[in-house]
């Protein structure tokens, strides 16, 4: 048993036979311990946190020291992921287990702490963006409004076929980038204004250089500019032929009828 764990032991005391010898460290370490969670919640908690100690040793007692009370259900709850959460960044830590509960420990897993890190600044936000984007979405600059920006934007991004350079402008440019493209949305997205942006977007956020929409009877121009309309030509002649020859081969068919009757 460590000597954290008999400090423990020592604030709420068991039989005599079942106690240890404490060192002057050991009852320094149990008076802080219960300075800092109340004597009353010490006693409470104790036979929880002995438990958490006896498994997960000092990991537990730093993230208990760190979070207080709150953290003993977090602990008990997640097992070594809440340890390392918790341990690390205490009560929000705490908060964050419980908004996010497994989600805090996969993506952990996955990304390491600067995921756990996006999902503390940015609660409920940050997780979204992730399963959306993955690594991409770790923008260390973004306001919580931007993230959530981002993820009213997911499906029109993805759509476009240009997500990793999308992302890399915000990347550069943080709440910026992500106010326009919410502003301009809907001509940035659906039209051909998306690569001229993407190619020196600066001038379009410093107001320098603007978005303009065509207008629609430019638009029509441009399209039957591009139309193709000599393979259209052969398309309406083939059509025209195949309607006369139905047309002949209608009228025959009640003539020959007629023979067969005669």
């Amino acid at each position: 048993m460590s000597w954290l764990f008999i400090a423990l032991s020592w604030a709420s005391p068991g039989p005599a036979d079942a106690l240890l010898a404490q060192s002057a460290a050991a009852r320094r370490i149990a008076r802080e311990i219960i300075e800092a969670f109340g004597r009353e919640s010490v006693e409470r908690a104790e036979p929880r946190i002995a438990r958490l100690v006896e498994e997960y040793g000092e990991e537990a007692v730093r993230a208990l020291r760190r979070a207080g009370p709150a953290g003993v259900e977090a602990l008990e709850k997640f097992g070594a992921t809440g340890v390392r959460i918790v341990g690390r960044w205490g009560e929000p830590g705490v908060r964050l287990l419980a908004v996010e509960g497994e989600a805090a420990g996969v993506w952990m897993g996955r990304l390491g702490d600067p995921a756990v890190e996006f999902m503390i600044r940015h609660p409920g936000a940050g997780r979204d963006l992730l399963e959306r984007f993955g690594e991409r979405a770790l923008f260390p600059r973004l306001t919580t409004e931007s993230v959530v920006t981002l993820n009213r934007l997911a499906g029109p991004i993805e759509r476009s076929g240009r997500t990793a350079e999308i992302l890399g402008v915000v990347e550069r440019f943080g709440d910026r980038a992500c106010d326009f493209l919410w502003r301009h949305k809907g001509p940035l997205f659906a039209g051909a204004l998306l690569a001229s942006f993407l190619a020196d977007p600066r001038p379009y956020l410093d107001g320098v250089k603007e978005l303009v929409v065509a207008p629609a009877a430019g638009i029509a121009a441009e399209a039957a500019r591009r139309t193709n309309w000599t393979a259209i030509g052969c398309v309406a002649v083939v059509a025209a032929l195949a309607g006369v020859w139905l047309a002949l081969l209608g009228k025959r068919r009640p003539a020959a009828a007629s023979g067969e009757l005669a």
